[in-house]
């Protein structure tokens, strides 16, 4: 089976503005979360997180990272607190056997093997995230608003210009991950190149 396009596979990255009491730098949260896999052998646990895994602005993956807004700060809790920064509440997706008893030992071993994978490529994606967070709250501290209404409008601005600054990283990252996912044993397993 002809493994898919990277980019569809990991899914797109999900990035929302979130504004935060002052902090030194960005604040970040991240919570696992799991989708259950059914099969009852890799080729079936490969076909199922193709058919029913998660999936990001429509792209279905083995794994996916969104980041989401958390609680937003009011005016008045800026007028308290101080100035505007950046946060991020991350949610990574990743796939977990419904029944993995079924499996054989080498095969269970594979899957987690595989499992392991597909969180390490994820965290790079929060990782990268994070990085073009610190860079924008550098920028946003260097032009102090005039009042807190202000403040949180130029937070606004900056996301999103994050957002069209950061999100070819984060493709570039899947695009240079391809030959990896390709090499990875599970991969090889489910395209039948493993006895």
């Amino acid at each position: 089976m002809k493994a898919p396009n990277i980019s569809a596979v990991f899914g797109v990255v999900l990035l929302v503005y979130h504004a935060l009491p002052a902090s030194a730098q960005p604040t970040s949260h991240t919570t696992y979360l799991y989708f259950p896999v059914h099969g009852s052998s890799l080729p079936e646990l490969h076909r199922d997180m193709i058919s029913h895994g998660p999936t990001a602005n429509g792209v279905r993956g083995y794994g996916v990272t969104a980041a989401k807004p958390g609680k937003q700060m009011s005016v008045e809790a800026c007028q308290r607190n101080g100035d505007y920064h950046f946060g991020v509440e991350f949610e990574i997706w990743l796939p977990k056997a419904a029944n993995p008893a079924v499996l054989s030992v080498g095969e269970r071993a594979l899957w987690s093997r595989f499992v392991q994978f597909v969180k390490k490529h994820e965290e790079v994606h929060r990782s990268i995230w994070m990085d073009c967070a610190a860079e924008y709250d550098r920028k946003l501290a260097a032009s102090a608003a005039q009042d807190c209404a202000s403040g949180q409008a130029k937070v606004a601005a900056l996301w999103s210009e994050m957002l069209a600054t950061c999100g070819p990283k984060q493709i570039a990252f899947d695009a240079g991950q391809r030959g990896v996912l390709k090499a990875q044993p599970f991969m090889i397993r489910v395209a039948g190149k493993l006895p």
